[in-house]
């Protein structure tokens, strides 16, 4: 299934996200399961595939990261979010004191400035990532592009992780 076509979309990485959405509440409005309550169960299957498949579709065309790895699959390249960041030692290694600026956080009662300062830098480097991203798919640099999104992963990842250690330490304070 290719969901560009399904959204009568351009083939191409960077998307018109309001003409997706469009698309998508046209198709459900045409195969949305209610509709066919009165039908065969053999067609109600049918449409409930067809559902899961828009829905499917939606979100991973609406994602970034998503839709990058989604982009690169249709282009013959398999990227497992698992094992990408193991490839990539010398960034891992670069990047490591992000690491521990978070321990010092915890260690600091989580310092307001501190922690605006790090939340900034890595909402920098993720803004950073997804340009370069889509400057090398303009470019069909797409092994570049897999080496940009095991970046972009890590800072996610450290800023998933800095808000649920946020989180704790509030819920411990209050």
């Amino acid at each position: 299934m290719n969901y560009f076509a399904l959204f009568d979309l351009p083939r191409k990485f960077n998307i018109d996200k309001k003409l997706l959405s469009q698309n998508f509440y046209k198709l459900q409005l045409k195969f949305h399961p209610d509709l066919f309550i009165n039908d065969s169960e053999s067609k109600k299957k049918i449409i409930l595939e067809k559902s899961i498949q828009i829905n499917k579709g939606y979100k991973t065309l609406k994602n970034f990261l998503n839709r990058a790895i989604y982009f690169l699959c249709l282009n013959g390249y398999e990227v497992k979010k698992e094992t990408l960041l193991l490839k990539n030692n010398d960034f891992l290694i670069r990047y490591f004191s992000l690491y521990e600026q978070l321990d010092n956080l915890k260690e600091n009662n989580f310092n307001k400035k501190e922690l605006n300062n790090l939340e900034q830098i890595i909402q920098k480097k993720i803004i950073y990532c997804k340009k370069k991203i889509e400057l090398e798919f303009e470019k069909t640099r797409y092994k570049k592009v897999i080496k940009i999104i095991s970046e972009l992963l890590f800072f996610e990842k450290i800023k998933d992780v800095l808000k649920k250690e946020y989180n704790i330490y509030l819920r411990q304070i209050n």
